[in-house]
């Protein structure tokens, strides 16, 4: 693939992220990673890794434009970002760890059982 051809995917990947994770305040990471798989030739670490990055300003962003708007409780807010920054330390380490093929399979579990979740949601 010609590089200027996968810069556009990559920017097109960019806004359609963004764009769902401002929409629906998370999806990111699940759709930056078997996208960048799909389009990049890369390590599956370094897309998770990527991922991780790309996502960060993402959320900064949107979570600022939220809390403006009044629609952030602050309560949820804290321990959360405590348990996230505790989680994502060990995340990080475990992910240097674990053979690719086994961090894909705990990635794709991870996202067949959320859309499991989401569709019981919606149902229910």
């Amino acid at each position: 693939m010609k590089t200027w051809v996968r810069v556009v995917l990559l920017i097109f990947l960019g806004l359609f992220v963004g764009f769902v994770n401002g929409f629906l305040g998370a999806g990111g990471g699940m759709l930056v990673v078997p996208c960048m798989l799909a389009i990049l030739p890369i390590d599956p670490k370094v897309a998770h890794a990527t991922a991780i990055l790309i996502i960060l300003p993402i959320c900064v962003v949107s979570g600022v434009i939220y809390a403006f708007k009044g629609a952030l409780d602050i309560n949820v807010f804290w321990p959360c970002l405590v348990g996230t920054l505790v989680g994502g330390i060990l995340g990080t380490f475990i992910l240097k760890k674990l053979k690719n093929d086994i961090i894909t399979a705990i990635f794709s579990l991870v996202m067949i059982a959320a859309g499991v979740f989401m569709i019981v949601k919606a149902v229910v």
